[in-house]
């Protein structure tokens, strides 16, 4: 089991290495509830290795993306029908909304041959209006592993001026920490609530059947002493067959629960780490979701 979900990360690792080739095309689905000037020209020019073809979208396909458990096999064949219509490896869908003074960005990179989703991007912050072509930058750039260093310091000049009013949500690796402290916490904390119970059910039936396990070796191994000694110390001929008996059945059993304990305490660990590595691959995207603290509830703009 765990080798089969180490393979299943290994070739997740190795599609999102292949996927963020700068050589690459992309179709850019752009859905912006007010123009931006540049944005197009600005992508290309950065990335000029790439190629680009940039498309106004008025279709909110993606909506509601966080109450999904499995995005990809929702809208893998729109994916798939997109790559085949612009003749393109990669669909990158861009979102950014404005309520009042609070900027919404998010991002999206599909991979068009199986229509999954690779890597995804959210930004929701108060006063950043002239940070948003800027982070559109740095989230291609983090695609193609092709980051420039004014970036990032624009970022900071502009959005960690009060560093601790930043909140960084849900990642991969805190899903995968908190399954290693508990089994399913990491799913639960991914929203994956069927996962979080099948996950958390398995674990504590392997740990209790242990437990149960190592409690008959023991109290086997007491008893096989106990017999052991009054079988020593007894010269009745009724008494020795009985303790001799007794004595060599808790053998029998001290073994048996020897082996059972062994192999319920190897196959628990191997689910935990599974668990973990579970919640890894299937943990929150992107590693990056930036919120800031006391948000206030996003309603729909007017017009």
């Amino acid at each position: 089991m765990i080798l089969k979900v180490l393979y299943i990360l290994c070739s997740l690792l190795i599609t999102k290495i292949i996927a963020f080739d700068q050589n690459e095309s992309y179709l850019v689905l752009n859905r912006f509830d007010e123009p931006i000037s540049g944005i197009d020209e600005s992508i290309a020019a950065n990335f000029d290795k790439a190629s680009f073809n940039f498309q106004l979208y008025d279709q909110d396909i993606f909506n509601d993306v966080d109450n999904e458990e499995n995005l990809a096999a929702k809208y893998m064949q729109k994916i798939k029908e997109l790559g085949k219509t612009y003749n393109v490896k990669y669909v990158v869908y861009n979102t950014i909304k404005h309520n009042n003074n609070r900027l919404i960005i998010e991002g999206m990179l599909f991979n068009t041959r199986s229509g999954g989703l690779i890597s995804r991007r959210k930004i929701n912050l108060n006063n950043y209006e002239n940070g948003k072509l800027n982070e559109l930058n740095l989230w291609f750039g983090s695609a193609m592993s092709q980051i420039k260093n004014e970036w990032r310091e624009k970022r900071k000049s502009i959005l960690f001026s009060d560093p601790e009013n930043i909140d960084y949500e849900k990642t991969p690796l805190g899903a995968a920490l908190r399954s290693l402290v508990v089994p399913g916490w990491g799913q639960a904390y991914s929203g994956n609530m069927i996962s979080a119970g099948v996950w958390g059910g398995v674990e504590f039936s392997l740990a209790l059947a242990f437990i149960l396990s190592y409690n008959n070796y023991n109290k086997s191994s007491k008893s096989f002493l106990n017999n052991s000694k009054l079988y020593d110390a007894t010269d009745d001929e009724k008494k020795v067959s009985y303790y001799r008996s007794s004595a060599e059945k808790d053998w029998d059993n001290h073994v048996l629960y020897s082996k059972i304990a062994i192999v319920l305490a190897g196959t628990t660990f191997s689910g935990w780490i599974s668990n973990s590595v579970h919640a890894w691959v299937f943990g929150p995207r992107p590693y990056t979701n930036i919120y800031q603290k006391g948000r206030p509830t996003i309603q729909s703009s007017a017009g």
